[in-house]
């Protein structure tokens, strides 16, 4: 256990685990018939859990995958994504998660960034790697390829290696104002912390927990959420492959769920504005949670007056997640983020040095540091040095601490977007415009959107006597980009407002 974090008097408290993988081991162990995952209409126990990763741990290992080898997962979510990350734990080797939704553009950078052994995907999938020149074809295998290998007769011996406190354990991506994405990994010893951290502040039952996650497991959120932390109290997982709030409230009815880790506010709006939302009856809901982008007081209040559930704030980001929360226990405050999460330094700082502790109320970058926090990035020291300095995480976001300890994020240093909950980089969109024969100058900025918390917003000059349409902007970019990543709205322009240096003025652009 963590120093200085408060013990549990519920009754609900974990043994000490060294890694996830310990945890996963005694979930099987303890609960075998229990049904750990529901998805779609598939089921499994918690013996077919273990059984279905250990026959991925038996094909890694005959593939010749050894202790901090990178495997990708690329995959859409179903029941068997949860069993292939344990998988991959199990022979002491890193997860490496990629959104099945990226083209074979975007994907291209994460692999030179990661240089995986291995790298398994859905059939839906493999097209984009075999289109990647510097793959070796031999490296790509088809998820679907273990649905064969799975043993009948109920035995299960997991293998007799075991991953350690410092071994790597995950690779998540980011990005950065440069547009490239940035790997970060995470270790065993930082998953367990964050795990307890998360259980101190946003607590879940042990063995009677319906949980249900809306976020992708490709994100720190839903991996955090809807993987590891129903392993750590041996609870149910129900999983929802493609967000749809038919399904989602179909699924809070028939498997009476206790917890929604609900990821970002377009979650909340999305089910409000549902016909049938009213027709649900959500006694069952202890709290909903989620985090990505601010949620609305209005969205906010309508939710708990409506359903009585309590909308729990949280803020993170791939490098360490949560940072602050707002508890499940205690006093909240609407638009903040929540309180400073236990065992972690937490500051604001001033923006010019970035070292210097500004005082209660003052608004500064936020910087932070905590065992649950990664070390630095992959294959980018300078990022890394950027980054991470003298021990803390310098996250690039504004914001400040009032005189009750909560805090307050309002405002972005960085250039980044989150649209939906997904972090969008304009550089990168920027290029992919640039690249049309048609444009000479464009410019991507972030903009309010009550439905997905930011979009994307589109500046364009063209070359002289020539022009394009919004239609045929955005079709050109569906080819390289995600659709989440497509600005929503377009304006032309002659030219684009310029700094005294000729650099394009984003400040000036609206």
């Amino acid at each position: 256990m963590l120093k200085n974090l408060p013990k549990r008097t519920d009754g609900q408290s974990r043994p000490k685990f060294s890694t996830i993988v310990d945890a996963f081991k005694h979930a099987v162990d303890q609960r075998p018939g229990a049904i750990a995952i529901v998805c779609d209409e598939d089921n499994i126990n918690y013996l077919e859990y273990g059984m279905i990763a250990n026959s991925v741990a038996d094909f890694l290992l005959q593939m010749n995958v050894k202790k901090n080898d990178r495997v990708v997962i690329c995959a859409k979510l179903s029941i068997n994504v949860p069993p292939i990350i344990f998988g991959i734990l199990l022979v002491r080797a890193q997860v490496t998660l990629i959104n099945p939704r990226y083209t074979s553009s975007e994907i291209e950078p994460l692999i030179k960034i990661t240089k995986p052994s291995l790298i398994l995907c859905d059939n839906s999938s493999i097209a984009k790697y075999e289109n990647i020149s510097l793959l070796n074809k031999k490296k790509i295998i088809a998820i679907e390829t273990f649905e064969d290998r799975l043993p009948q007769d109920g035995h299960l011996s997991f293998p007799s290696i075991s991953p350690k406190l410092d071994d790597n354990a995950i690779i998540m991506f980011t990005g950065g104002t440069t547009g490239i994405s940035k790997g970060v990994p995470h270790n065993h010893r930082q998953i367990m912390a964050a795990m307890e951290i998360i259980e101190d502040r946003w607590p879940t039952n042990l063995g009677s927990e319906v949980i249900l996650n809306i976020p992708p497991i490709f994100h720190i959120t839903g991996l955090y959420h809807g993987c590891f932390q129903p392993i750590y109290g041996i609870n149910k997982l129900v999983l929802v492959p493609d967000f749809h709030p038919k399904v989602v409230l179909a699924a809070i009815k028939k498997y009476h769920v206790t917890t929604i880790m609900m990821g970002v506010p377009t979650a909340y709006v999305a089910l409000l504005n549902y016909p049938d939302f009213d027709k649900i009856n959500f006694s069952e809901v202890r709290y909903a949670a989620g985090g990505g982008a601010p949620l609305s007081g209005a969205v906010k209040t309508e939710w708990e007056t409506r359903t009585g559930v309590p909308a729990l704030e949280g803020y993170g980001m791939t490098e360490g997640a949560p940072t602050c929360n707002t508890p499940f226990l205690g006093n909240r405050k609407n638009y903040s983020a929540g309180l400073p999460v236990a065992c972690t330094d937490f500051r604001i700082v001033d923006l010019e040095t970035g070292s210097k502790e500004l005082s209660t109320g003052e608004r500064g970058e936020i910087i932070v540091k905590g065992p649950h926090i990664a070390n630095g990035y992959i294959n980018n020291l300078k990022a890394t040095r950027d980054t991470f300095r003298d021990g803390w995480l310098h996250t690039g976001d504004i914001g400040y601490i009032d005189d009750d300890g909560f805090v307050f994020v309002v405002d972005r240093l960085k250039e980044m977007v989150i649209v939906s909950g997904f972090n969008v980089f304009p550089r990168e969109i920027e290029e992919v415009l640039m690249s049309y024969p048609q444009v000479k100058e464009t410019a991507v900025i972030g903009i309010a959107d009550n439905y997905r918390g930011q979009a994307l917003k589109a500046f364009v000059v063209f070359v002289q006597g020539e022009k394009a349409t919004e239609k045929e902007l955005k079709d050109y970019c569906s080819h390289y980009l995600v659709e989440y990543k497509i600005p929503s709205i377009f304006k032309f322009f002659k030219q684009l407002p310029k700094t005294p240096v000729g650099k394009i003025d984003k400040k000036n652009l609206t």
